[in-house]
């Protein structure tokens, strides 16, 4: 089933995929920064000790590395959909089984080899060479960094290697799996379990603190046998599903023209390609999932390491209009753009549309999430600002992503201009809104009425970036990124 050819070609693919969407001495400019952001905690290491023991600070990068692999193995989700779908012109080694004599299964299990081995390379390495350049200032011994490469790699395959099999049985057995899962975690929720006892357990931190090399192979040998299985459970599509569907086009448009009738038929094409493309499902958990693990987290800390730190529900919704970034992502990436280029649309009417969806999402999944929240935290008497706070967030976030990045969002990002110029338009905001929530229980009255005047100005600067989408994107060809 390993074919190092395959392989090799996929890697070349994935460079020369990745390298087209924007100038190629960016192609290492994210590792590059996760070098430096390693470098600073690693500089930093001796103050930190004083605040966080160094166990806890262990415990917690394993499992976020954990968690990582877990949103990393969500491709598998989409296997049957890359298998159908060409990008414009582009196609991808994945869905050579049409045309050539190898099994989709085999393509799927060297897509998932590559995968893992990509972010390896160009996630974990750099956090390990970002501390290795601080161990010249701070004791940092080079075997613990050797150890530290493996098991928080360990870490990644455990989290990665479930992902996928979880999303594998997902796709084959729909609705049941799902089942399965939410029953299992419901039993381990009300069992009462010591989280923190658990979360020491597992197997890649076990392995950092023992060096046992027998652990070490067995964590190897079971993600490479989930990934085995998982490719087994991936469906074999030797051509396009057939669906039917009626038509909805028209009887959408009188629904969102209510709305917006300039951009009412645009935007029901796009509902309805969310709808019978079954894309609706992921965007809504590839938002909802990062929220879900922030509470997590937050939990952890709080509950679980008692940490000193109060998370109010204003953090989380600020922390909300950040992750809103992810739906404006996804949205903008959703359809192939090159097809409008026959159409009388200009790119600013396209992104608009984009941002009208990414709004309508951001209210049905993340005001639910701040009433569920503020109902577990007991803080519903905070729900009102926190909601100021989520809209005037996301609606900055949404129209600084459509200006800078306009409809290719996921590859302009790794320009080191652009990801620059949304650092310092992004950073200073959540910073301040951050700060506000922690000071908001001494002084309520101040910080609201800071709140309140910040979301005035992020507003207005929200319509100076929509006003300067014509001048930014208009005449612009649309295209694949």
């Amino acid at each position: 089933m390993l074919d190092v050819n395959i392989l090799k070609l996929m890697f070349k693919e994935e460079f020369r995929l990745q390298a087209s969407f924007f100038n190629r001495s960016y192609f290492l400019f994210s590792s590059l920064t996760i070098v430096l952001f390693t470098f600073i905690m690693g500089v930093t290491l001796p103050m930190l000790r004083h605040a966080v023991e160094i166990g806890d600070m262990l415990l917690v990068a394993h499992w976020v590395l954990l968690f990582y692999g877990l949103g990393v193995g969500g491709f598998a989700m989409f296997a049957d959909r890359i298998l159908e779908r060409r990008f414009g012109s582009v196609t991808l080694l994945l869905a050579s089984g049409y045309t050539l004599p190898i099994r989709f299964m085999r393509l799927f299990f060297l897509f998932y080899i590559k995968d893992t081995l990509y972010y390896i390379f160009f996630t974990i390495l750099p956090m390990i060479l970002g501390l290795a350049l601080a161990s010249v200032f701070v004791p940092i011994s080079f075997s613990s960094l050797l150890f530290l490469f493996f098991s928080l790699t360990l870490s990644f395959l455990l989290g990665i290697s479930f992902s996928v099999l979880l999303f594998a049985a997902l796709a084959r057995l729909g609705a049941a799996a799902l089942v399965i899962v939410a029953a299992g975690g419901s039993y381990l929720w009300f069992t009462g379990i010591n989280v923190k006892e658990v979360a020491v357990q597992l197997p890649a931190l076990v392995f950092y603190n023992s060096h046992s090399f027998y652990l070490m192979l067995g964590v190897l040998i079971v993600s490479l046998g989930l990934g085995v299985i998982s490719s087994i459970f991936i469906k074999e599509v030797p051509t396009p599903h057939e669906r039917k569907a009626k038509e909805a086009f028209m009887r959408t448009v009188r629904l969102t023209s209510r709305l917006s009738s300039k951009y009412g038929p645009l935007l029901s094409k796009d509902i309805i390609d969310l709808v019978r493309s079954g894309i609706i499902f992921p965007v809504i958990l590839s938002f909802l999932m990062p929220l879900l693990f922030l509470y997590a987290v937050t939990w952890y800390v709080e509950s679980v390491m008692l940490w000193d730190f109060s998370f109010s529900l204003l953090f989380y919704a600020a922390m909300v209009g950040f992750f809103c970034t992810l739906l404006y992502s996804w949205l903008s990436n959703v359809d192939i753009s090159e097809c409008y280029n026959s159409l009388p649309l200009s790119t600013p009417h396209v992104i608009r549309t984009k941002l009208i969806l990414f709004l309508f999402f951001a209210c049905i999944v993340a005001v639910p999430y701040l009433v569920v929240v503020g109902y577990l935290k007991g803080e519903m008497n905070m729900l009102l600002i926190g909601l100021f706070i989520m809209f005037t967030v996301s609606a900055y976030m949404g129209s600084v992503l459509a200006y800078l990045t306009g409809l290719f969002t996921n590859s302009y990002l790794l320009d080191a201009k652009i990801l620059l110029q949304f650092s310092l338009a992004v950073v200073p905001v959540l910073l301040a809104e951050t700060l506000l929530s922690f000071y908001y229980p001494v002084n309520s009255e101040f910080s609201t009425l800071t709140i309140a005047c910040l979301g005035l100005i992020l507003v207005a600067a929200s319509m100076v970036f929509l006003n300067k989408l014509d001048s930014r994107w208009k005449g612009r060809m649309f295209r694949i990124a």
